[in-house]
């Protein structure tokens, strides 16, 4: 498995699922120099991050940063930059959609969990939200187990 200096995790509107797994993934990944971001599938105006997602990550304390959504572009993707989606469709559409899309997963996918989907809380209320942070969180959780143990193998190699 590669070693990624950024990872990007992708959602519908860049306001609920994405911000949400990317402030987790942040919080795991705190000692260590890797980038991590979220973007929009499609974002026609700036946007702020929905207020029920920041609620519930602050519920469990984390502070989601004071962010605008941003659409995801060509230049995002990389060798070594690691993208996340939340289903099978926004990955296909992602491959469709940009030329340099290159370690495009669903989350679940990435956590061998292929047959899963995160859930679109959008539109919904605070408990919806608060399902889908918790599944965020177990998923985002074996991620981050995957990318720390690369990191320390790497380490351990002396690359």
């Amino acid at each position: 498995m590669n070693t990624y200096n950024k990872i990007i995790f992708v959602c519908m509107g860049n306001t609920c699922r994405s911000p949400m797994a990317a402030t987790i993934m942040q919080n795991r990944l705190s000692k260590y120099d890797v980038i991590v971001e979220s973007r929009g599938m499609v974002v026609l105006f700036e946007e702020p991050y929905n207020p029920k997602a920041v609620a519930v990550a602050a519920s469990h304390n984390m502070i989601m940063p004071s962010n605008n959504a941003i659409e995801i572009a060509n230049n995002d993707f990389g060798k070594d930059t690691l993208v996340l989606v939340m289903n099978a469709s926004m990955k296909q559409k992602l491959y469709d959609s940009f030329d340099r899309a290159i370690n495009v997963y669903t989350l679940c996918e990435f956590c061998g969990e292929p047959e899963e989907e995160v859930q679109d809380p959008y539109g919904k209320g605070i408990e919806e939200y608060n399902v889908c942070f918790e599944q965020l969180q177990h998923l985002v959780d074996i991620a981050a187990d995957n990318i720390i143990n690369n990191i320390k193998q790497k380490e351990e190699k002396g690359e």
